[in-house]
């Protein structure tokens, strides 16, 4: 019951949590924080600032140089920062959305993201993500879109925020900001000319990398691509990746043409009034994660602050325990790993019902309000 929480709960959860997470990170070690260490030195060693980082945008690297600061191992330092980060979000929505949140936001990472939180940097975009969805809600627009751009120089994926603030700051002022985009995209340039000055060949190598990614274990496209075919799984790219005579890439493209719609009509209903702006965030980022050819077990990182505003949903949580059940579980238990695609496989499907399931419990049935008149955001809800 929500009222049975405190905030003393939330910070023991939270501490559990971090020596859970602290002691993960020392006795079952990740190749990611050895890299980003390899980033970190590389920036430092002279002429400094002429490696970027291969697959991560630039602004990744001032995260991977922080643990460098202190006086102990690499990698319980970045455990540190990673938990940090982790307690100024929890700070912020005790004091926006109560202590549901708190044990909500815990609640989803602790049985999806087990071993992987403290060694991956995706908690730092996900703060900032979370700040810039915070900020729009208080209708501090300026604030937002700062720290959406922040998370995009960090991992891109809050980009896809922009067309629901450039709506939802419509629907508040009647006026389109299309500057605030314009300076946006400006931001992300002056980076990638910032890169070029230090290396030109690194300007856009996080894109290119993207871009060049074969299908991931842990994708719909991937999942779809096991239930019509036999798929082989290949490893490149850093992870473990699927083929099955094309149908693969086939699939993905697919998918990305559905993102598109599905992201039409998701706008559309905002533009309406009929879908309220935290809904229409949480479908946005959903969307993206179902139907990007790479979906790696800690992207549910980036969307658990926005899933803790919305009551307890089984199938959400199903998702990230099926998440864990596949990795590291999957990839540590002998003769598993063949199997590990319709683990995932399951885990996409509650996802997808999770999210079906909060946008019919909480679709507006009349239009939240016309252009220029949408009162301050309810806050979150009680389950």
């Amino acid at each position: 019951m929500a009222g049975s929480w405190t905030k003393a709960h939330v910070w023991m959860l939270y501490a559990a949590f971090s020596i859970t997470e602290i002691w993960m990170s020392l006795h079952f070690p990740e190749v990611d924080v050895a890299e980003y260490r390899r980033y970190a030195q590389a920036a430092t060693t002279y002429p400094w600032f002429h490696h970027w980082p291969r697959e991560y945008p630039a602004l990744s690297l001032l995260v991977f140089l922080l643990p460098l600061l202190l006086p102990v191992a690499y990698r319980l330092g970045f455990a540190l920062f990673a938990l940090a980060a982790l307690a100024v979000m929890v700070h912020r929505g005790l004091d926006r959305y109560g202590p549901a949140w708190g044990m909500r936001l815990l609640g989803y990472l602790s049985i999806g993201t087990v071993g992987l939180f403290a060694q991956r940097y995706d908690i730092f975009a996900s703060l900032a993500a979370f700040l810039a969805v915070d900020f729009a809600m208080r209708h501090r627009w300026r604030a937002a879109w700062v720290f959406s751009v922040a998370g995009f120089l960090l991992k891109l994926f809050p980009a896809v925020f922009w067309p629901v603030f450039l709506i939802q700051e419509w629907r508040e002022t009647g006026r389109w900001r299309w500057d605030r985009l314009a300076y946006s995209l400006a931001a992300g340039l002056a980076v990638v000319g910032l890169q070029a000055m230090g290396s030109s060949h690194q300007a856009f190598t996080s894109y290119r990398y993207l871009l060049d990614r074969p299908v991931e274990i842990g994708s719909l496209a991937a999942s779809l691509t096991a239930l019509i075919s036999r798929p082989q799984l290949f490893y490149a790219f850093g992870s473990v990746d699927v083929q099955a005579h094309g149908i693969a890439h086939l699939v993905g493209t697919v998918l990305t043409v559905a993102a598109a719609a599905l992201w039409a009509g998701v706008f559309y209903q905002q533009f309406r009034g009929r879908l309220e702006f935290v809904q229409a965030a949480i479908l946005t980022l959903g969307i993206l994660l179902l139907t990007t050819k790479v979906f790696s077990a800690q992207y549910l990182i980036w969307i658990a602050p926005l899933l803790a505003m919305r009551p307890g949903n089984r199938l959400l949580a199903a998702a990230y325990l099926f998440t864990t059940l596949g990795y590291p579980v999957g990839y540590a238990v002998p003769g598993m790993m063949p199997w590990v695609v319709y683990i995932f496989a399951a885990r996409n499907l509650f996802l997808a019902a999770g999210l079906a399931k909060m946008t019919w419990t909480h679709r507006a049935r009349e239009p939240v309000g016309p252009p220029a008149a949408v009162g301050k955001p309810a806050p979150c809800e009680a389950p």
